[in-house]
């Protein structure tokens, strides 16, 4: 089947590149990517159906509006600051 699409630049520099390593194929570097696509969706789907994932993410939720977790501006500089003591 044909199906024409339209691409920014980024995109089709992107498609040429992969398709050289697949002998210029750029067809075949769409269908690959759709079905990784489709297999990413379905593994995410089966991941946020899972209980422990659904309590695990209210429980995150619920510390960020108690405020109990660290902004990650703050744990970059603890870090940093951690590195340079090393040193």
């Amino acid at each position: 089947m044909r199906y024409q699409f339209v691409l920014d630049k980024l995109g089709k520099k992107v498609l040429d590149d992969l398709a050289q390593y697949r002998g210029g194929n750029r067809s075949r570097v769409v269908r690959e990517a759709l079905v990784t696509l489709a297999d990413m969706e379905a593994r995410l789907d089966k991941s946020e159906a899972d209980p422990a994932f659904q309590k695990m993410m209210a429980d995150s939720d619920q510390a960020i509006r108690e405020g109990r977790v660290t902004p990650h501006e703050v744990v970059v500089k603890m870090a940093l600051s951690k590195r340079k003591r090393r040193k």
